[in-house]
């Protein structure tokens, strides 16, 4: 693992939270018991009381202002923080959507009366959130959406359908960017909406994924009223919201958690590799042909984390994310990808079972992995967007 000496402070940070992840992780998991429940319902009730335990000892989140239930960590803090989460393979939290995205909205832009409904309960994970951004024919052209939300005196009236909204099944609260002036700019005239699930008007729709799970839904909207004040920042003024929520979850949150993915997955295929090699039921020339692939691996893995350490300062004060976010988020989710396929090319046709405990050549349930890891270059932005990013804001190119 790459990084950088820890001073004085940074030593003393790390030590108090190792101490309490030794003491507060669930019983028997430094012991290797990692008793998850496979049943969707009771999984996510067991991430929400580790996300509870960690916001009771005030673990959860480090990076949020302290007014705001955070610690106020640094950029190096986070990293820390990250690190040894990592070192330990501590459950996932429940909400990632609602501390990585939403919440750093609130604190951003909310009023003082939404920052006191909302952030208790993400923070406690009593309350799920979930993201209403993406529609069938608004994905990486997301300023081209057409869901709209009309004033009605008090009210807001929505009409729409969203898609690729993660967990909103589950979730009490969506995120939702609607047209809300559709005489302006197609940038110009959005809105962000705070809009409660279920809600009348609002279908909620599961879709089956690769892994044969059921995370993200499409949502469809016909007519849900919602209080006027559940406007998140100015009205017409959503773009500007959205791509500062955005930039934050590209740079801070998916550089911190691809650094320590990466370094964990280019670790894992160099000791499956050395173990295959040492005798198994691979063909040795096909691990031979490999080889390459797996010092790429490493070197890139190592090059990311590197590059994450130089470019999370750079993201700690800034108030619009600068182009290295979209940077991390680029390399970081190719990368990943090639890993997961790596790892199924050494184990050559066995890498084609899932879920065969029994016969699989590796632990790592790197099926599950790949399959998954095929959306990683799509949420966030797609590859795409993030390379036209770089070259019109980093590179100052014309537009493609």
């Amino acid at each position: 693992m790459i990084t950088l000496a820890d001073t004085p402070a940074d030593a003393a940070f790390r030590s108090e939270l190792r101490a309490w992840l030794e003491h507060n992780l669930p019983e028997g998991w430094l012991a290797g018991r990692r008793d998850v429940p496979h049943d969707e319902r009771q999984r996510y009730d067991f991430y929400r009381r580790w996300q509870r335990r960690l916001f009771d000892g005030g673990w959860l989140a480090p990076e949020w202002p302290r007014e705001h239930g955070g610690r106020g960590a640094s950029a190096r803090e986070q990293t820390i923080y990250t690190e040894e989460l990592a070192r330990v393979d501590a459950p996932r939290i429940l909400d990632n959507v609602g501390l990585g995205i939403v919440g750093p909205s609130l604190i951003g832009v909310g009023t003082a009366a939404q920052q006191r409904q909302f952030l208790p309960g993400i923070l406690s994970g009593d309350e799920m959130w979930s993201l209403g951004f993406s529609e069938p024919n608004a994905g990486s052209d997301l300023a081209a959406l057409r869901c709209k939300a009309e004033r009605d005196g008090d009210s807001w009236v929505i009409t729409g359908q969203k898609v690729w909204s993660s967990r909103a099944h589950l979730a009490k609260w969506c995120l939702l960017l609607a047209r809300t002036d559709a005489q302006a700019p197609k940038h110009k005239g959005l809105s962000c909406l705070l809009v409660p699930l279920p809600s009348v008007g609002v279908t909620i729709v599961p879709t089956r994924q690769l892994t044969g799970e059921s995370e993200f839904c499409e949502l469809f909207i016909d007519a849900c009223r919602i209080p006027a004040e559940n406007i998140l920042g100015p009205e017409n003024g959503g773009w500007s919201v959205i791509q500062t929520a955005l930039g934050h979850e590209r740079g801070t949150l998916w550089a911190t958690e691809f650094k320590i993915r990466l370094e964990k997955g280019a670790r894992a295929v160099a000791a499956m590799y050395a173990r295959l090699r040492r005798g198994g039921r691979v063909d040795p020339r096909q691990l031979d042909r490999l080889r390459g692939r797996v010092a790429q691996a490493w070197i890139e893995a190592t090059a990311f984390a590197a590059q994450t350490l130089r470019t999370l300062p750079l993201l700690e004060h800034a108030t619009v994310a600068p182009p290295e976010a979209a940077l991390q988020k680029l390399f970081g989710s190719e990368i990943e990808q090639r890993i997961e396929e790596l790892a199924l090319d050494l184990q050559g046709p066995f890498g084609q079972l899932y879920r065969d405990p029994d016969r699989m050549l590796d632990a790592t349930d790197w099926q599950e992995r790949y399959l998954y890891g095929r959306s990683v270059t799509i949420s966030s932005g797609t590859s795409e967007i993030m390379r036209n990013l770089l070259a019109q804001r980093a590179l100052g190119l014309p537009r493609s």
